[in-house]
């Protein structure tokens, strides 16, 4: 358990470094540790590859979680028993202090998207990239979101118990609004998470949690 160099062990989320956006989510399950991927491509506007997601299971043995890829209903995957019993895949994530290599031969993923790659451990209670913006409501319910700019990018700040966390953009361009407006026709409104669209996921932060 002391792999991840920390007293809780490798338990947490981790955030994908380099260019590509992705996120490592491991939870113990018994003997077992839950390996949750998600992301893998890099934004490129309205070019965006698709995020791929993938679950597996397995045992942590010398800073190593061997694991199996299990079936799961994502968001834009579903993966059942006979789909991996005519192709099996794996992920092998390997621990070193607060970051976390993932190795794959999962084949689900669609042109442009890879998990494979380096992760970091995310500070508990940081916003980061890859974060959805329904985990980030349930979170942080009562934070408030001003739009700071809104072409061709917007950049939202978030404020919660009176400090910034954060600016953020998210992968929907200049269309976050649930209401069908764009964030350029609303620069400087004082938003709750509902105003944006829940699948939303964090492309880019600037500053974090204080």
């Amino acid at each position: 358990m002391a792999a991840a160099g920390t007293a809780q062990g490798p338990a947490g989320k981790y955030v994908m470094s380099g260019q590509r956006r992705g996120l490592l989510t491991l939870t113990p399950k018994g003997d077992l540790w839950r390996v949750s991927l998600s992301g893998g491509a890099a934004p490129d506007g309205a070019a965006t590859a698709a995020d791929c997601e993938l679950e597996a299971e397995g045992p942590l043995k010398d800073g190593r979680i061997e694991a199996r890829v299990v079936p799961f209903e994502g968001t834009n995957i579903d993966l059942t028993a006979a789909d991996l019993a005519a192709r099996p895949a794996k992920a092998q994530v390997t621990l070193n202090a607060e970051t976390a290599s993932v190795s794959t031969d999962f084949q689900g993923c669609g042109v442009g998207a890879d998990l494979s790659g380096r992760y970091v451990r995310q500070t508990p209670g940081a916003i980061a990239e890859g974060d959805r913006v329904t985990d980030l409501a349930a979170a942080l319910p009562d934070a408030r979101l001003t739009i700071l700019d809104g072409y061709p990018w917007a950049r939202f700040a978030i404020d919660h118990g009176g400090k910034r966390l954060a600016i953020v953009q998210f992968d929907g361009e200049n269309e976050e609004l649930a209401d069908g407006r764009n964030s350029q026709q609303a620069i400087g409104a004082r938003l709750g998470w509902s105003a944006l669209k829940p699948a939303l996921r964090v492309v880019r932060v600037e500053g974090g949690a204080s």
